[in-house]
């Protein structure tokens, strides 16, 4: 995988491709090319980019497909609360660096530290690899008869 095709996306609301992309697109896409699935949304709807309910319904999603670890390492999730109300998410691509978008700023690469203060969580996306068929069953297994 190139990194270097995931630097200089702008920002996009809802969007899922390198032609324009928010921050959860971003880590939905990056993760999606490495073999690694997770949901791009938890199925309710986004009205804006700065949502109340957000960081709730973000975290409860995330711990259905990952687990929270304290030392980052590449390809964890990072959750940020920004200024504003608004919930931010972006991916380790080692240790210490994080790849992420802004609304007023084309993706980039940032260290970690820069955002230390602002750290909810960092996930560990678990390692479906596979279709994203399979990866679905797991979340929304059939229900048996009653």
């Amino acid at each position: 995988m190139d990194l270097d095709s995931f630097l200089g996306i702008p920002y996009r609301f809802k969007g899922r491709d390198k032609k324009g992309i928010d921050c959860l697109g971003l880590v939905w896409l990056y993760l999606r090319e490495k073999g690694v699935f997770v949901p791009d949304g938890d199925g309710l709807p986004m009205h804006s980019e700065a949502q109340e309910d957000y960081m709730g319904r973000l975290l409860k999603a995330l711990d259905g497909v990952a687990e929270r670890v304290a030392v980052p390492q590449a390809d964890d999730i990072v959750v940020m609360r920004l200024p504003g109300g608004y919930t931010h998410l972006g991916v380790m691509v080692d240790d210490q660096n994080m790849l992420h978008v802004l609304i007023d700023r084309p993706s980039d690469l940032v260290p970690l530290r820069k955002y230390r203060h602002r750290i909810v969580g960092i996930f560990r996306p678990l390692r479906r690899r596979g279709s994203l068929f399979e990866f679905l069953l797991t979340l929304y297994p059939p229900k048996g008869n009653v």
